[in-house]
């Protein structure tokens, strides 16, 4: 099954003793910026966790559905609260009923797993998808792959393309790059090997190890573009520096077939290459 999503992080290794319930109860704390998302992610860059989910608890009493998604993620990570999944359960739902788009596909994603939740492929379809239609970028991604695999509905490689275009708008690495191999496999748009190459070195650029390794496959093989062992042998190593799982046999296998002068030259760029921007957590 493709790879989901589940929507914006929230990260930390620090817990506070207070639990949701207070939280919830406690919300005194006036919030001067009517924006509670934009407040309360503030506060959370600043670990400032119960100031920000009594920002975000505010947002969400005040009918921001998003607020309340934010909120739900902390309790379901336990970030200034104990980890309690059915409670963010509870809070995803009445978020959704707010209209957080976030919360939907997070919803999905609990019945497309079963998370404490009855695992139902086509219930998890219609919210993704839901939430997809409403705009939210990692429920693009996730509509994209449930149509490309067939999850809860009907294989239709068209309009996975469709939602993994929407997403790559918006910036998604993940649907970039399913654009370039979908473009490169000719799955569900027209084979170009030549886009697919531009493609891939856009996304490759970020230092993104997919699209590094597809990149090298790229010129490994000759696909729009001449054959370029050196090209390869600089993403393939590229692609294995930054984790890929299958570069290193790759690396290895076409280090075998080179001369010592195409070796030199391509490890002599590849210490020179530098990423745009530091890698995306997105694949």
């Amino acid at each position: 099954m493709f790879p989901f999503y589940v929507g914006p992080s929230i990260s930390s290794h620090t817990r506070f003793g207070a639990t949701a319930g207070a939280l919830l109860i406690s919300l005194c704390a006036s919030v001067a910026q009517a924006d509670s998302v934009s407040e309360g992610k503030s506060q959370l860059e600043k670990q400032e966790f119960t100031k920000a989910a009594e920002t975000f608890a505010q947002g969400f009493d005040k009918g921001e559905g998003e607020a309340g998604f934010y909120l739900a993620r902390m309790v379901e990570l336990g970030v200034g609260f104990p980890a309690d999944q059915e409670k963010a359960r509870i809070l995803y739902l009445a978020s959704a009923e707010k209209g957080s788009a976030s919360a939907l596909n997070r919803l999905g994603l609990m019945h497309l797993r079963g998370e404490n939740v009855r695992q139902d492929f086509v219930a998890a379809a219609e919210l993704i998808c839901k939430s997809a239609d409403l705009g939210n970028v990692e429920g693009q991604f996730n509509c994209g792959g449930l149509f490309l695999d067939g999850t809860g509905q009907q294989v239709n490689a068209s309009t996975a393309f469709s939602y993994y275009q929407k997403a790559a708008v918006e910036g998604h690495v993940g649907a970039k790059n399913m654009l370039a191999i979908m473009t490169r496999q000719g799955t569900g748009t027209q084979a170009d090997g030549k886009k697919a190459l531009e493609m891939f070195t856009e996304v490759a650029a970020l230092g993104n190890p997919v699209a590094l390794f597809n990149l090298a496959q790229i010129y490994e093989n000759g696909e729009g573009t001449p054959s370029s062992p050196i090209d390869a042998h600089l993403y393939y190593n590229l692609a294995n520096e930054r984790g890929h799982p299958n570069a290193r046999t790759a690396l290895e296998a076409l280090t075998a077939t080179m001369t010592r002068e195409q070796l030199d030259e391509a490890q002599t760029r590849a210490r020179a290459w530098q990423a745009t921007v530091e890698a995306s957590s997105k694949p």
